[in-house]
């Protein structure tokens, strides 16, 4: 008897994951409508696996370099994913010693979509206008 409640309960719980993950897919369904621009380093690892990512989730996901972020690229999008390369040589990058260095983006008063500032990418966004303190 006491052998057969671990093993049923275990049954319960796999019996409950498909289910659980069905109501979560349903549960997101509208969000997948939410078209998503990636910016970040060009080519990198962290570009790569944010793509896959996104695209897990999400119907539309654009990648560019954050370099070339504007108006114009991401008038297409809802939101942005600002991102840039590791700064101490992990993921793949190429480490910088005593040569820490921004990404040189220019973003208008007039950008107003929505931007997720990965890392210290934020400092070189906030300075466009786009974050301040609140």
């Amino acid at each position: 008897m006491r052998g057969s409640i671990p093993i049923a309960l275990g049954l319960v719980a796999f019996a409950a994951a498909p289910r659980a993950q069905q109501t979560d897919d349903t549960a997101w369904q509208p969000h997948r409508a939410t078209k998503v621009l990636y910016a970040g380093w060009p080519g990198g690892s962290r570009e790569q696996a944010f793509q896959q990512f996104l695209e897990q989730h999400f119907d539309k996901v654009g990648v560019i370099d954050l370099e070339k972020l504007s108006i114009a690229t991401a008038k297409d999008y809802d939101v942005v994913v600002a991102d840039w390369c590791s700064q101490y040589g992990n993921d793949g990058y190429q480490k910088r010693e005593n040569s820490l260095f921004g990404v040189h983006v220019q973003l208008d008063p007039e950008f107003t979509k929505p931007i997720v500032a990965m890392d210290y990418v934020s400092s070189n966004v906030r300075n466009q206008y786009k974050l301040d303190w609140l």
